[in-house]
């Protein structure tokens, strides 16, 4: 492997609900010729590595690596049992992870880390059948913070996450936040709400934010992947 070469961080999590396919395509200035490698490495929630793997793939060609034979050890939190990904391959190489969600598939590219003293800006509608899971990934071989505000209606609630070294985490944005506030006007209906998430140290904390839309059963929810920030 290269000095220069690629290195991507995703949220991955375990069946029956979860089920994870990683995309790796080629460099656009690829001679085409021989064979490229590319390294998996995933860790459980608590930065625990569970896993390592190193495939090949034509040069030429984009590859495809179904994570599921790779996330039995994964722990739980908060009803997933997840972890994180981190992916090397060569210089130039483009990382896509293709997650199915019950009936839904979603494609996140790799999202960029919410630096220290950054914010981004997440728009929402609580309330109306919809639930929201902020995920989380440290990339970095320290602990870091990063903090999630909910801003709606004249509330505020705030959680710091504390997310290990190559762990992972998920925030209910009904069941942590939302549940200890006093105002309840999201329950009357759909609300426009901001996430917003603030990094506190210097970790390299990435993630994204999952829609669950209630369905008239579970079988019918639906889901989607809203933003990945940086």
């Amino acid at each position: 492997m290269s000095v220069v070469e690629t290195t991507s961080h995703f949220w991955v999590a375990a069946p029956p609900l979860y089920s994870s396919t990683l995309l790796v395509a080629p460099g656009i200035d690829t001679s085409g010729e021989g064979r490229a490698q590319t390294r998996l490495e995933i860790f459980d929630l608590d930065g625990t590595q569970v896993n390592s793997v190193e495939v090949e793939f034509p040069a030429s060609e984009v590859g495809f690596v179904e994570l599921e034979p790779f996330t039995a050890a994964l722990k739980m939190q908060g009803g997933v049992a997840h972890g994180h990904l981190k992916v090397t391959s060569p210089p130039g190489t483009r990382h896509l992870c293709r997650q199915t969600i019950g009936s839904s598939v979603v494609l996140y590219q790799d999202p960029v880390p919410v630096a220290s003293r950054e914010s981004s800006f997440i728009p929402v509608v609580i309330g109306g059948r919809r639930e929201h899971m902020v995920v989380l990934v440290n990339g970095g071989e320290e602990e870091g913070q990063i903090a999630c505000r909910l801003f709606y209606a004249n509330r505020s609630p705030e959680w710091t996450l504390t997310v290990p070294a190559n762990g992972s985490r998920v925030l209910s944005l009904e069941n942590e936040l939302l549940a200890s506030a006093d105002q309840k006007v999201w329950e009357k209906g759909a609300v426009q709400a901001y996430v917003r998430l603030s990094g506190k140290q210097q970790a390299p904390i990435a993630g994204h934010l999952i829609e669950r839309a209630l369905g008239e059963s579970p079988e019918h929810d639906q889901y989607r992947c809203l933003l990945s920030w940086g």
